[in-house]
């Protein structure tokens, strides 16, 4: 952490106000100590800490100098899936270093005999909290203890920004341990409010997630897709490069359970620019919907389907290519196929003298009949009358489910409805955890009852788990993984 702090002479180093109307002189090595509890002057301080601990861990990586160390030893992660990437957590870092930077040379004490806002923040809660007088025994040990409360704070500060820049919606807790309301006043006055504003400002120094990071993180978090997908809609020239946008975002999310869906909804996307594509795109979604643990088949709506399908030749022969790829998973020839569809048919016409000596026997009405079989407006025909039916349901294709319907995937005893498998079974797709939001708009799209549904799986479990399997977390509801192996045939 090189230091900006300007000098005027040997001994002493000055602090601008954030005002810029006066600069305050501090001892640099005051400052130093304050932060270490140490005197760094001291031959005797010892190098060889715990290695466990963040700052003797990150000491080469991070390339810390020794204040910046003792800093980081200080701190503890509540471990969790996010923080536990070594990537992120290296970013994590890196912002807190950033931001403990900022609040100790930028962030001037009301009172100016403390060297910063951490210490002045400190005796405020000593005082508030405990009512200790800086002379007593238990002074030294509380001041350490509140400062550490305090810096653990500003990483969770950190870890959020983090997850923000990430697109990872779910945010972790940062309530402060103390709730006197004088003390958040202060708290958030003095430094959230500060930190907020600067780790917004410097998100940009954070690196993007690399290769191996964003297969993390899309299969811990299934809808992560959805942003960059929505920035390459709007971003759109033309479809070859569409496509090749939505191939590589399906690489990153090669063990995301949700990719089927990423390539269903670009299939939508691309219909009114480019069939081809759209056709394509699809097969590449019932590709990985056939490797998921169920083939939802999900199909396009009746209106893209028009859009597609100019007759009925086109949709058979569709209809056809789909099917046979289910049976024998071949992608490259499937999508050969399809890549023909649209291209012009040339019809054989082969003169059969025995044919025509035929047809003249015929009488009138069999000839009339013929030529009405023969007739070229009769495709035509038939899709205008296909467009007369009810334009809410879909055109269904016939594609077939290889899948073992006889498998039973939940506990006979258990008695789970259609419904109530769905809802378990859209819970392990999205990795156990679901935003409130996105499963109403589910369960509404069925018609049916977010609380009802709840509360009957919950009901059917409770005497197996003895309690609750479907839990309401913040703006979140989670299923606990091992209750949910419970729920599971073990044949």
């Amino acid at each position: 952490m090189e230091r900006q702090i300007s000098s005027q002479n040997n001994n002493s180093d000055f602090i601008t106000d954030v005002s810029g109307m006066e600069e305050i002189p501090i001892q640099y090595n005051d400052l130093e100590n304050e932060i270490l509890g140490k005197d760094l002057s001291s031959k005797s301080y010892n190098y060889e800490v715990d290695s466990y601990k963040l700052g003797s861990k990150y000491r080469k990586k991070l390339t810390l100098d020794d204040v910046q160390c003792t800093l980081l030893d200080r701190l503890s992660f509540n471990t969790n899936v996010f923080n536990e990437i070594e990537y992120c957590r290296v970013q994590i870092l890196k912002q807190f270093l950033r931001l403990t930077d900022f609040l100790f040379k930028e962030c001037v004490p009301i009172n100016r005999s403390y060297h910063t806002v951490v210490d002045e923040l400190t005796e405020i809660i000593i005082v508030l909290e405990y009512n200790y007088k800086n002379d007593s025994l238990n002074y030294k040990y509380t001041s350490e203890s509140i400062q550490s409360d305090i810096f653990n704070h500003l990483l969770k500060l950190c870890e959020n920004s983090v997850r923000d820049f990430y697109e990872i919606k779910r945010k972790i807790n940062i309530d402060f341990k103390y709730t006197k309301p004088e003390i958040l006043d202060k708290f958030n006055k003095k430094i959230v409010s500060k930190a907020e504003v600067f780790l917004e400002n410097h998100k940009h120094q954070i690196l993007d997630a690399d290769y191996r990071t964003n297969l993390i993180l899309n299969e811990t978090n299934t809808n992560r897709w959805k942003t960059k997908f929505e920035l390459i809609k709007s971003d759109y020239t033309n479809a070859v490069s569409f496509e090749r946008e939505i191939a590589r975002l399906a690489e990153v999310n090669i063990n995301n359970p949700s990719v089927d869906s990423l390539y269903f909804e670009a299939s939508k996307f691309i219909s009114v620019f480019d069939k081809n594509s759209a056709l394509r795109l699809y097969v590449y979604y019932l590709d990985k919907d056939l490797d998921s643990q169920k083939f939802d088949n999900r199909q396009l709506n009746k209106t893209i389907q028009k859009s597609l399908f100019t007759n009925v030749t086109q949709f058979t022969e569709f209809e056809s290519i789909v099917n046979e790829f289910v049976r024998n998973r071949d992608l490259n020839s499937c999508i050969e196929k399809l890549n023909k569809i649209y291209l012009p048919k040339r019809k054989k016409i082969i003169i059969d003298t025995e044919a025509i000596e035929h047809v003249k026997r015929l009488d009138s009405e069999i000839t009339q009949k013929l030529g009405d079989i023969l007739s070229d407006d009769e495709e035509n025909d038939y899709l205008h009358s296909e467009s007369r039916e009810d334009d809410n349901k879909n055109i269904a294709f016939s594609i077939a489910n290889t899948s073992d319907d006889t498998i039973i995937k939940y506990e006979a005893d258990l008695n789970f409805n259609d419904i109530q498998k769905d809802v378990l079974d859209l819970f392990e797709k999205n990795s156990f955890t679901i935003l409130y939001s996105e499963f109403s708009d589910y369960m509404r799209s069925r018609q049916l009852f977010v609380g009802a549904a709840i509360e009957s799986i919950n009901e059917i479990c409770f005497e197996l788990l003895d309690d609750v399997l479907i839990e309401e977390e913040d703006e979140y509801l989670t299923i606990n993984q091992e209750y949910f192996k419970k729920l599971l045939t073990h044949d």
